[in-house]
C-alpha cells in the first residue's frame, strides 16, 4: 500500500504468512535425509564399500579377506550414528528457536482509521 493511500481490508490478504523456518528435518524426513547427508561424506562411502567387500570375502569365495567385516562396521556404524544424533539435536534446537521466534509479538503499522496511521500489536506469524 503506498503511503497515504486509503485503508482497504483486502490489502495484505494475498501475502504469505511471516513464518520463520530454519529447521532442516521433519519427523518423516529425518532418517532418509540424514542418511543421505552421511553418505555425502566420501569417507563414509569408502568405509561402507570396504565393509561390503569384507562381508563378501567372509561369506562367498569371490574375495579372500583376512579381516572380519564387523571390525570395520564396529567403527563405522557408531560414528555415523553419533553424527546422526548430533544432527537431530541441532535440528531440535532449531525447531525450538523457530517456535520462540514465531510466537513473539510485533508492532505493526496500519494506515487508515480516523487518525490516519496507528500501531497495534500482533503475533509474528
Amino acid at each position: 500500500v503506498p503511503f497515504g493511500a486509503a485503508f482497504d481490508a483486502s490489502v495484505g490478504k494475498s501475502f504469505p504468512r511471516n513464518f520463520v523456518t530454519t529447521s532442516k528435518y521433519t519427523l518423516l524426513s529425518f532418517l532418509p535425509l540424514v542418511t543421505f547427508e552421511q553418505f555425502q561424506k566420501r569417507a563414509n562411502v569408502y568405509f561402507t564399500f570396504i565393509c561390503v567387500l569384507m562381508y563378501l570375502g567372509e561369506h562367498t569365495p569371490l574375495i579372500d579377506s583376512s579381516v572380519s567385516w564387523w571390525s570395520t562396521a564396529a567403527v563405522l556404524i557408531p560414528m555415523m550414528a553419533m553424527s546422526m544424533v548430533i544432527s537431530g539435536l541441532d535440528d531440535a534446537r532449531r525447531h525450538q528457536a523457530d517456535r520462540q521466534t514465531n510466537n513473539q509479538r510485533a508492532r505493526a503499522i496500519r494506515i487508515g482509521g480516523s487518525y490516519g496511521v496507528f500501531l497495534y500489536t500482533v503475533l509474528w506469524k
